[in-house]
């Protein structure tokens, strides 16, 4: 197991935790919300609603 440099513990926790969340965001603002174009998505509910009208 890998453990933290000792300065690592001198540091308040917030401060521990601002690598942790600069990682985090840029994760999040590299992932989309949605992964369709939204024309895939019109296709999608499209089809659906097609699907629900034969049954």
């Amino acid at each position: 197991m890998k453990y933290p440099d000792a300065s690592y513990f001198d540091r308040p926790v917030g401060e521990q935790l601002l690598s942790h969340f600069a990682r985090r965001d840029a994760i999040r603002h590299a992932t989309p919300l949605l992964p369709f174009r939204f024309t895939d998505l019109l296709a999608l509910f499209r089809g659906a609603d097609a699907r629900r009208k034969t049954v």
